[in-house]
Parts: structure tokens; sequence; C-alpha cells
């Protein structure tokens, strides 16, 4: 019996990690465009983009993993059935249970996982996405100044810079400010620095350069200068707090967050319906194995295939997790359907073990009646016919 079992999680297992494949493939690339976009308007590195990318993988698992796994039983049930080795494991006396028990330990692993990074792995790894993204939202020089170009971040003002290094160092920098003073100023450098403080004020830092203005009296004014600071602080304005979203905060903090968070009140129900989602997600991986075995481990053996059952399970499977995710939505307005979102996959896998349970005792019921009803064109008193 355990030779078969190992039989059958083989069977199992490459499907499930080829269809966690390449669903995470297909969600990565839809949510790289969105950070695409935020790096190359920011001239990030191919290394931040990666980075970035790679540290939104967890959530993208927790996504996809119980669809990933559902698809693998689909996949690896059907094949057994196909080449009758379910057949024969039932001709042989094995149990539902004991040919299910295979796909349940594989869902039991999914589930495991699934916790662990909800509950851990997601909120680690979101934070230091966040923290990420802050840093290359707050690249002012990167925002402000295009090499080779002439921008204005206000009117009256305008940057330029020939040349930006890797490490954020500008070349041939001139600075023209006719917002204020009677006269433009004019500032010209050999290199330039753009930084922000933790305060939140942001300053360009010129070296090697002079500050020039027109007199009253046509003439020239220069002072050359080695180091001097030129305060952008009311041109950009950069905000340099890392701010926490619902997705980055660990279990402890969406149940019983810190009341001095000015944030508590506001999303309180969005705090409550996010911690009770990554406690009822990993439930769906049993719910949608369970769904899996309810159609394709019972019922007869049919040699013509079992397109009609997948085709039905697929589409129970796929509204099932759909529906989860409405749940989970509406509970950030409405906390009693919190409750809903642990029912939902508890109800549907007390189904399918109750389908498995009882399937054979109501196939052989049919099975009786369907014998004992009367032949057509014979009386069912007598044997003369009608």
């Amino acid at each position: 019996m355990k030779l078969i079992q190992k039989y059958f999680l083989r069977q199992a297992r490459t499907p499930l990690l080829l269809s966690l494949s390449a669903l995470s493939v297909l969600a990565l690339l839809t949510q790289s465009l969105s950070t695409l976009d935020l790096i190359t308007q920011n001239r990030q590195t191919a290394a931040t983009f990666l980075y970035i990318t790679v540290l939104t993988l967890p959530q993208l698992f927790s996504i996809i993993m119980p669809l990933a796994v559902f698809m693998a039983m689909l996949y690896a049930l059907n094949r057994l059935n196909m080449d009758s080795e379910l057949v024969v494991t039932k001709a042989s006396g094995f149990s539902p249970w004991q040919i299910a028990s295979p796909a349940l330990r594989i869902a039991s692993y999914a589930l495991v996982v699934h916790l662990l990074i909800n509950l851990f792995v997601q909120p680690y790894t979101f934070r230091l996405m966040r923290k990420a993204l802050l840093d290359v939202r707050t690249d002012v020089a990167a925002r402000m100044i295009q090499p080779g170009e002439f921008t204005s971040p206000s009117s009256g003002l305008t940057l330029y810079a020939s040349e930006i290094s890797p490490t954020g160092l500008l070349h041939d920098v001139l600075i023209y400010d006719e917002r204020s003073a009677d006269t433009p100023l004019t500032y010209t450098a050999l290199e330039g620095q753009v930084n922000s403080s933790p305060e939140g004020q942001t300053f360009f830092t010129l070296y090697n350069g002079n500050a020039s203005f027109l007199t009253k009296i046509g003439g020239m004014d220069i002072t050359y200068f080695e180091k001097t600071t030129y305060d952008l602080t009311e041109v950009l304005a950069v905000d340099p707090v890392l701010r926490l979203k619902t997705s980055d905060r660990y279990l402890h903090e969406l149940f019983a967050p810190d009341p001095a968070d000015y944030a508590v009140i506001r999303y309180k129900h969005e705090y409550l319906a996010e911690g009770h989602s990554r406690l009822a997600t990993p439930l769906y991986n049993y719910a949608l194995v369970l769904l899996a075995l309810a159609f394709l481990v019972r019922g007869e053996h049919q040699k013509l295939g079992y397109a009609r059952r997948l085709a039905i399970a697929g589409a129970l499977g796929f509204t099932l997790r759909l529906s989860g995710f409405a749940v989970a939505s509406a509970a950030e307005k409405d906390i009693s359907m919190n409750a809903v979102q642990y029912a939902l996959p508890i109800i549907v896998s007390l189904f399918a073990i109750w389908y498995l349970l009882h399937s054979r005792r109501a196939h052989t019921i049919f099975r009786l009646r369907k014998l004992r009803k009367p032949k057509v064109g014979f009386s069912e008193y007598s044997g003369d016919t009608i």
C-alpha cells in the first residue's frame, strides 16, 4: 500500500511544481509591469527592478498556491484514471481514503507552507520592498534631472547636468533661478549631489563652481566657491517616512494594532479582513484538493475519458477561489463577512468528504432501483404481455 501511495505522490508532485512555476511566471509578469514603469520613470538600474520584483514573489505564491495544487491534482488524478491505475487500485481493495492519502498529504504540505508565507515571509519581504520603493521615490536627482536636458521642476527654476554617474554624482551642473531675486541667479559647478535629510529637507550640494548675477548698474557679480549648498525643499518636498500598508503588517499588528497609530481607526476593518484572510486562505488547499478527489476518485470508470468531470470540477474550483477573493474584499467593509472567509472552504471540504464517504452507497441504491424497475411491455403483476 505504501509503495502505491508513494507512486501516486510522485505522479502529483511534478504537475504541482510545473503548475506553480507557470502560474508564478504569469503573475510575476503581470506584477512587474507596474514596477517597470516606476523604475524607468526614475531611471533606476535593472538590479533594483529585479530586487523589487523578487520581493513580491511571496504574495504571488500565496495567491496562486491553492490553484496550483488544484490544477496539479486534476492532472494527476485524470492521468491515473486514463491509465486505469485507479481502477486496478480500487479492485485491489483500496478504499477511497487510502487512494486520497497522497493528495491530502500534498494539501497538508501546501497548507503549512501557505500559512508560513502569509504570517511571516510576506510581511517581511513587503517591508523590504516598501523600503526599496521609498528609496526609489526619494531619489530626487533621478526624478528631477535628466542628463543632457534642461528641466524645470518649478516655475522660474531651470536645472541641467550633462551626466549622472551610477553613484548619483552630477557633472557640469547649471542652476538658473529667477523666482525671488531682483535679477536671475545662475550657479555653475563641475559636480553636484542632490541629497535628502531625515527631516524631509532636500538640498543641492555644488562643488568647484561659481554663482553669478547682474548688478543694478549692468555689471556681472561672480562669486567662486569650492562647496556650497542650494536649498530645494520648497521645490520638491520628499516624505522620508516609511509608511506600512495593510499587506506589510504582521498578524499581531493586524489584530492588535498600536492605539497610537493614526490609521487604526480609519483602517480597522481592513486590518481585520487582512488578518482573517491570511488565516483562512490556506484552507483552500484542502477544499480544492477534496473537490478534485470527489470528482475523479469516486464514480465509475469511463473509457471515453473524463473531460466532462474535469470541466465541471475546474469551473467549480475557480469559482470557489474567486468567491474567496470576493468575500475577503467584502469583509473590508462588513466585519461579519470574516466568518464567511472560514466557512466557505470548510463547507466545501465537508461536502466533498461526505460525498467521498457516501457516494458508493448512493450508486448502489441507484443500481438496485434500476434493476428492480419492471421491463417495458410486461405487466407489473403478471408475466402476460400488455
